[in-house]
């Protein structure tokens, strides 16, 4: 019979697998649509290369960050039943790790929410692009720092310390804010949200859909398509 403290282990690689695949690619999506924005100005063969990687790279990122949310809500479920609750509790580095996997699920959610609401079309707007890799670069980081608190529970030691040092971090110290604070900055998140509700539904902006059609009126990015190059790179 498998253990859950197997399955924990087996969906902690998997979402940790598909996040950094995912964040790879997006940032050589990042990369590439920068080289073909200044195709005047770079060799003909880099920004051939870059039209041919980024369709792929960014259907590989889209695709692995859909499986590794995935893999997130399963190495939840999975966790919360591989050990007793009273020791999944009793110490502040495993409820660090609780809550920065929790907030790391939210952010990556957020960004598979974008790609799948916008498609590629999210490309080509810059505005959009910096939020849905905002969103990704802080998840991954959030991700990164769980997954070095977890080598601290298990080997007393993480690739991190030497930042956690550099400035000053002590994560063996429970990470909590003051219960005001905290209520502050829950209802000024939901109020935020209700406005941006509000003025979405007044201004119609849930019937947009980023594209050439659109964003290419004020910006020249296109979208970064599967191609294949008929001529030979230079």
């Amino acid at each position: 019979m498998v253990s859950m403290s197997g399955l924990h282990a087996l969906t902690s690689e998997m979402h940790a697998g598909f996040l950094t695949l995912a964040f790879a690619c997006i940032i050589v999506v990042v990369a590439a649509q920068i080289v073909v924005r200044l195709r005047n100005w770079l060799p003909k063969w880099m920004t051939n290369l870059a039209i041919r990687v980024r369709g792929y790279a960014e259907a590989a990122g889209y695709v692995g960050a859909l499986l590794g949310v995935i893999g997130l809500l399963l190495s939840a479920y999975t966790g919360m039943y591989a050990w007793p609750q009273d020791v999944l509790l009793e110490s502040s580095i495993i409820r660090n790790k609780i809550l920065l996997t929790a907030f790391s699920t939210i952010l990556w959610s957020g960004a598979v929410f974008i790609r799948v609401r916008f498609g590629r079309g999210l490309w080509t707007c810059p505005a959009m692009a910096v939020v849905y890799v905002g969103l990704a670069s802080a998840g991954y980081s959030l991700l990164a720092i769980a997954g070095c608190l977890g080598s601290r529970l298990a080997r007393d030691e993480s690739l991190l310390d030497w930042i956690y040092a550099f400035i000053g971090l002590d994560v063996e110290k429970e990470f909590a804010l003051d219960p005001s604070v905290a209520a502050a900055i829950a209802i000024g998140s939901a109020l935020a949200f209700l406005v941006s509700l509000f003025v979405a539904k007044r201004y119609d902006l849930f019937s947009i859909k980023l594209g050439p059609q659109t964003c290419q009126k004020f910006f020249r990015w296109d979208e970064p398509r599967i191609v294949e190059l008929t001529h030979k790179m230079d």
